[in-house]
């Protein structure tokens, strides 16, 4: 049989299935849509600031291209340099091309150094530098040792472009000065101030530190080690481009600008990103915490109301079950429908507590009349052999045995009658009757006929149905004796595991047709050719199991010496049983 499960289990899996989970799922889907608008809106804003600040750092790197052409542009430096070759003063030359130098980039705040020589005497420098306190002649010293070498070795490959150098962490910007018919007669170089250029890239919301690409060379890091940047490849690029990898996130920009390729990458600080979810994760966290309580309440209410109820009628049901009708349930103050339900329960098992009652007191009025009727169908065949008996002693002797067996008959014929109507009897007052009928037997056959006793005088008191010994006797006496042989019955009397055995062996032997004989009368109704013997013999065993069960009665059989055992059960501990 298929195992049911129980209410409150399936209230759970409905709770879970059809409440919980479609809102733990709502709540997920909601939190990713938001999750994905936030992190799209995110991304718009760095995108759009990156923008904003690498157009503004490629307008200064523009400044900067166009303050280095002014050397060429202006006549300053090749009427100077003119006059030193028709004249020979250097000391002329040096100071009218560093006053040049001076008024020209001396106060552009981009740049910290400025230094030029000429191919004919690259051994002679010409140098100015920033007017801003951090930068000192150490500029020009760290130039002159790290730089001026690798300046002078890239000069003659660039003819009218420039180059973007960097050498130690210092970034140079490199250009010739070209005469009217485009040749180069000097160098002028520029060391560029990137913290002042690049300014505004921590502006880029998240920043946490940047790098600029020139043709594929860095010319700043202002971020800790990170091989990703570090391998990045010149992608092509017209738009700020947002990028996560590994446990950064990036944003790239692409600038082209007199012929040479800008490439911006800045790291953003994924912890402020990502702190930027913290809100809305909070709110999901809340509500999945605001759910369970909600679920307990909505739990505790169909338990209370509903499970409670039915738990109480499951109950009252065990209760009928074990036969105890009339159980009543305490209906409360709770729902109508249950209200109504147990009040039904409660009149359903009251009148079925009555209809109980009146079939048990019928059947007991039944019984009784049955026991009634069977004990006046005591075998009257007896009577007549006892008055025959009488009547040849007191023709024959007329001695006291008359006297004495016209009491035992006495006897018999009270115990036939039954003047206080009862239905038990002590088995004491049971054997009373049947020493009687084996006084008026002892008389009739004498010494051809012996009894033996074996009575626990304990079980004296127990009360057993009227005229159960003496029929049994009798068919034992009829059964056994024999004129030619002496008869011999005994009885024993004991209690064994709650039940009253009472034993009546007789010497006759049982043959198979006194066997199906038998088993006819013990189990069938038919009376079609039965003697009184016999029906006195079914009687017996009919009021035994009307009083006490089918488990109790008569039973004849034959023992291992081949004589015939009958066999009383009654139970001691039954209603009227002690």
């Amino acid at each position: 049989m298929k195992k049911r499960r129980q209410l409150k289990w399936s209230m759970i899996t409905m709770l879970a299935v059809g409440w919980f989970m479609p809102l733990v799922i709502l709540s997920a889907i909601i939190f990713f849509i938001v999750e994905n608008q936030i992190n799209s809106q995110v991304e718009k804003t760095i995108v759009a600031s990156a923008d904003k600040v690498v157009e503004i750092c490629q307008m200064r790197i523009n400044d900067v291209i166009v303050a280095s052409k002014l050397s060429s542009y202006l006549p300053v430096v090749r009427s100077s340099y003119n006059d030193y070759l028709a004249s020979g003063e250097s000391g002329r030359l040096k100071q009218e091309v560093e006053l040049f130098m001076s008024q020209q980039y001396r106060y552009n705040s981009y740049i910290n150094m400025t230094a030029l020589y000429f191919n004919i005497e690259p051994e002679k420098m010409y140098y100015c530098y920033s007017n801003n306190n951090t930068v000192t002649y150490a500029a020009v010293k760290a130039y002159e040792k790290n730089a001026i070498e690798s300046v002078q070795a890239k000069a003659p490959e660039l003819d009218t472009d420039i180059a973007f150098m960097n050498i130690d962490g210092r970034v140079y910007l490199v250009r010739n000065i070209m005469d009217s018919k485009f040749h180069a007669y000097a160098v002028i170089v520029m060391e560029l101030n990137m913290e002042k250029i690049l300014e505004g890239l921590d502006s880029i919301w998240a920043y946490k530190g940047a790098d600029v690409f020139v043709d594929g060379i860095s010319l700043l890091k202002l971020y800790e080690s990170d091989p990703y940047i570090d391998d990045f490849p010149q992608r092509i690029m017209t738009h700020s481009y947002y990028e996560r990898s590994h446990s950064e996130a990036y944003v790239y920009k692409k600038a082209e600008n007199s012929r040479h390729c800008f490439s911006y990458i800045v790291l953003l600080d994924s912890s402020a990103i990502i702190s930027e979810m913290d809100t809305i994760k909070y709110m999901f966290y809340l509500l999945l915490a605001f759910m369970i309580p909600l679920i307990i309440v909505i739990f505790w209410f169909f338990h209370k109301r509903v499970n409670m109820p039915i738990r109480v009628l499951r109950q009252a049901h065990k209760e009928i079950e074990k036969e105890n009708y009339g159980y009543q349930i305490d209906v409360g103050d709770g729902d109508e429908e249950f209200y109504d339900l147990g009040n039904a329960f409660n009149s359903m098992s009251n009148t079925l507590k009555y209809q109980f009652e009146k079939n048990y007191l019928e059947e007991l009025a039944l019984r009784d009349a049955n026991i009634m009727a069977l004990q006046s169908q005591i075998n009257p065949h007896f009577l007549n052999n006892t008055l025959e008996i009488i009547n040849w002693e007191s023709r024959l002797t007329g001695n006291y045995k008359v006297s004495n067996m016209i009491e035992a008959l006495s006897t018999m014929l009270e115990a036939t009658m039954n003047r206080k109507k009862e239905q038990l009897i002590p088995l004491a007052e049971e054997l009373s009757y049947v020493e009687a009928y084996l006084y008026i037997i002892a008389q009739r056959y004498g010494d051809n006929f012996q009894v033996e006793k074996e009575i626990d005088e304990s079980l004296l008191h127990v009360k057993v149905p009227r005229l159960i010994i003496q029929p049994i006797i009798e068919n034992a006496v009829e059964h056994g004796m024999d004129i030619r042989s002496k008869g011999k019955v005994k009885i024993i009397i004991r209690k064994e595991e709650g039940m009253l055995f009472i034993e009546v062996i007789d010497n006759g032997v049982l043959t198979e047709e006194s066997k199906k004989k038998i088993d006819s009368l013990l189990h069938t109704e038919s009376t079609t050719g039965t003697t009184s013997l016999s029906l006195g013999i079914r009687n017996v065993n009919k009021r035994l199991k009307i009083i006490y069960g089918p488990e109790c009665g008569l039973t004849i059989k034959s023992n291992n010496e081949m004589h015939t055992v009958s066999t009383i059960m009654v139970k001691i501990d039954n209603e009227g049983g002690q």
